[in-house]
């Protein structure tokens, strides 16, 4: 059922536009309370993709990026180098949208994910962003804002 929703979301985020996208899973939880911009962040490929221009991430990659601003109720990341066989290559990611796998998954059959979606995060929302930095920006209704690990995210090419 879990990867059944994440390929959905996958497909119609594919469908609403022609970027290609990559599905990443976070290795670490970032607390939004006790984060500090520049703390790393780190996820892991879970597809593997060729991007226009010919930039291909292999499944099992891992993504590096930063925290570029946090408090108690919102958090922003941004991913910007891909390192695959101990080489790190230089690469802007902009979040497209996130999934919970395992979180509550309240009214998603026949809900179609579309760009800033999350997924499974009662109260948690997504601003996509399209500044030169791409850090994506959570933000929380409810109490402390927290990403766990295994959060799935879905990155593309900024435009």
């Amino acid at each position: 059922m879990k990867l059944w929703i994440a390929a959905i979301a996958l497909a119609v985020c594919a469908a609403q536009t022609p970027k290609q996208f990559l599905q990443v899973a976070l290795l670490k939880p970032i607390k939004a309370n006790s984060a500090k911009v520049g703390d790393p962040v780190k996820a892991k490929a879970i597809n593997s993709v060729t991007f226009p221009g010919g930039i291909s991430i292999s499944q099992g990659a891992t993504l590096l990026g930063q925290v570029r601003a946090a408090d108690p109720k919102s958090l922003s990341i941004s991913f910007d180098e891909v390192e695959e066989s101990g080489k790190q290559t230089p690469l802007s990611l902009s979040i497209r949208a996130a999934m919970m796998p395992g979180g509550p998954q309240n009214n998603v059959n026949g809900v179609a994910a579309e760009t800033g979606s999350v997924i499974g995060m009662p109260g948690v929302t997504l601003k996509v962003d399209d500044s030169p930095q791409h850090a994506g920006r959570f933000q929380t209704t409810g109490k402390d804002l927290q990403l766990k690990s295994g959060l799935q995210l879905m990155l593309a090419v900024p435009e």
